[in-house]
């Protein structure tokens, strides 16, 4: 993944020199306040892949050439924010691991990690508010959304599609490609034309997060395939799997569903009914279908190749 490889090289020096300032500014009110913004340096370089950035660093790079290290220093805001997410989240799901190491709350306390997550949001939005003047609304409607998606998910409502869309399609892709966009003076139709694309790039990413996170390697993901399975989650691989199934096992699975002893026999039941095979050819049509659009449609743009490096590596199986 070229782009995104160059995107995160230069992303990665650049926060933290950003960040590394923050903390000698923090021991300035006291010996001690380097702590929090040490812990979120530290989840920062844990890992990740970026592409929230890089897609509103492309998007705009598409359009214009000013001001690109402006561009990049707003970047950060969404991966800062991101932090936020996932060390609130974990706190939520009471989760173990985070990219393979012990999750902020397991570390430190629940204490810490609530205060560092909320330390992450108000620097991701003292990064923004400082640079981006006109996009207040729509970054707002970015945190929002992915927070009203984070509720509905606790909650298990039988909607997928609607989480899917908020915790992914609008907030890792719509949303900051958007204001990248805007930044760069799009017009309205054409972001209109890339929103209808995201949008299902943004599905076919959350699916197969999904995939991985019930049939990938534990070492490779960093965190128990069982999770989505312990926590209850909805998610169109359970929604194949209860339209696939026998009555009775069907019956069986409502009664366990959460309970950790019975996800080998979930999952084995999975692999029998070819669950797998159908969820990689359902991500490999819809796959083709992106790139199809891209290339009649965006040809020769840096964020369509930015794109297609990721659904490339969504259709990678191997």
């Amino acid at each position: 993944m070229k782009l995104l490889l160059y995107f995160k090289n230069k992303f990665n020096e650049k926060i933290n020199q950003y960040l590394r300032e923050k903390i000698k500014w923090s021991k300035n009110i006291d010996e001690r306040g380097d702590i929090l913004f040490k812990i979120i340096q530290d989840f920062v370089n844990l890992g990740g892949k970026r592409f929230r950035p890089a897609l509103f660093y492309y998007a705009y790079k598409s359009y214009s050439s000013q001001k690109l290290d402006k561009i990049l220093k707003l970047s950060f805001a969404f991966e800062i924010f991101h932090t936020f997410v996932l060390i609130h989240d974990d706190i939520i799901d009471n989760s173990m691991l985070r990219r393979g190491s012990p999750t902020v709350h397991k570390k430190y306390d629940i204490a810490m990690a609530i205060l560092a997550g909320d330390l992450a949001l108000m620097l991701s939005d003292e990064i923004f508010f400082k640079e981006a003047i006109g996009l207040e609304k729509i970054y707002n409607d970015f945190k929002q959304e992915l927070i009203i998606g984070e509720y509905l998910d606790t909650k298990k409502i039988a909607d997928v599609n609607k989480i899917m869309e908020l915790k992914t399609a609008r907030y890792s892709f719509i949303r900051p490609v958007t204001m990248g966009l805007m930044l760069a003076g799009v017009a309205t139709k054409e972001i209109e034309k890339w929103n209808s694309v995201l949008k299902e790039t943004g599905l076919i990413f959350q699916l197969k997060d999904d995939y991985i996170g019930t049939f990938g390697d534990e070492k490779a993901i960093g965190k128990s395939i069982m999770s989505d399975f312990i926590e209850k989650k909805n998610t169109i691989i359970i929604d194949l799997f209860k339209k696939t199934i026998a009555k009775k096992d069907l019956e069986k699975f409502n009664k366990v569903f959460g309970k950790e002893d019975y996800f080998n026999w979930y999952l084995s039941l999975l692999r029998k009914e070819k669950i797998d095979f159908k969820v990689q050819q359902i991500i490999k049509n819809k796959g083709e279908v992106i790139l199809k659009k891209l290339e009649a449609n965006f040809k020769n743009r840096l964020l369509a190749k930015l794109l297609k490096e990721i659904i490339f590596n969504i259709l990678d199986f191997s």
